[in-house]
């Protein structure tokens, strides 16, 4: 796992794939090349990305924020993609050093698979949803190359499945620093950062709240567009903090813990259901330690034993 250091395995740091899941069919979008059939009878449909994306010249809707939309947001992004800068998670030792490249990004088959299985783990918190809840049509229109990857993510985080279990039950700082898990693949980094966001969404709502993380410079700059969003505060990048390491982990628990099992008992029968996990660890200063795993303390028990019997067999025998 090229991106999440060994330590952190045992936090929950685990991920199904070796290296970032990228896919992209819009590359041939609009050619002549079959790229979906409707079905036996019917014609070859190309992908239409400018049809089912927002870009620049996309006429804005009715009661649209005039500071902050869709629109402008996509202006911003096109300018900043025309500078041609690296995409990833940026290191101290790296930063300086790296280029700009052409990433090779594939379209075939087992990569929509692969893509679409880590957008759902991904995006839904590791919880799983049934066969009759995916989103037929949305997978449709990633395969036939009418959408990239980063509108495949904002559509699930703006599904219904996501409202209800993660934004409907949950108290409103838990949504928040969940979303930014999510979509961000960090924890928010101060309460002032959360209360900007309870704003928007008390002014603006459910969705504006989502596309103002999508649409950003930061989600551009680490995944751009064909780039499944991943944790990436385990191994310090560029730009983070040490908390940030300790609020996934408190964030994560496990590898095969989902986030909506996570949320914490009610205390009230009106109450939500889902708690701030962070509170503490954000607001008021206090620092939570880091709740290991009982297979990783066993791990680290049996790692300490083996290198102690290592130093007792290298050890040169003491002279009479």
């Amino acid at each position: 796992m090229s991106y999440t250091p060994f330590d952190a395995l045992g936090f929950g740091g685990g991920e199904l794939n070796e290296s970032k899941v990228c896919y992209d069919k819009t590359r041939i979008s609009g050619s002549t090349k079959t790229s979906y059939i409707l079905h036996s009878k019917g014609g070859c449909m190309p992908g239409q990305k400018d049809l089912f994306t927002n870009n620049s010249r996309t006429p804005p809707g009715m009661g649209s924020n005039v500071d902050n939309n869709p629109i402008t947001n996509a202006f911003k992004r096109e300018r900043y993609i025309e500078s041609q800068p690296s995409a990833g998670v940026k290191h101290p030792k790296t930063h300086l050093e790296e280029y700009t490249f052409n990433q090779f990004v594939p379209n075939d088959d087992e990569s929509l698979d692969l893509a679409i299985k880590a957008s759902y783990r991904q995006v839904f918190g590791n919880f799983t949803l049934m066969e009759s809840e995916r989103p037929i049509e949305l997978e449709r229109r990633l395969r036939n190359g009418d959408i990239v990857i980063r509108d495949f993510i904002r559509s699930l985080a703006k599904s219904q499945f996501y409202r209800t279990h993660y934004y409907e039950n949950v108290n409103q700082q838990r949504f928040i620093e969940l979303t930014f898990k999510h979509l961000l693949g960090r924890p928010p980094q101060s309460q002032e950062e959360i209360i900007k966001h309870i704003e928007m969404i008390h002014n603006n709502g459910f969705e504006y709240h989502i596309d103002s993380l999508i649409d950003s410079l930061e989600y551009q700059e680490i995944f751009g567009e064909f780039t499944i969003p991943y944790q990436r505060c385990w191994n310090s990048p560029s730009g983070s903090k040490t908390i940030d390491f300790v609020n996934t982990a408190k964030m994560t628990r496990s590898f095969a813990t989902s986030d909506n099992a996570i949320h914490c008992r009610k205390t009230l029968p009106a109450e939500p259901g889902g708690s701030c996990q962070l509170l503490d660890n954000i607001s008021k200063g206090k620092v939570n330690n880091i709740v290991i795993p009982q297979h990783r303390k066993n791990l680290l028990k049996e790692k300490k034993e083996l290198l102690e019997k290592l130093d007792r067999e290298e050890s040169p025998p003491e002279s009479i």
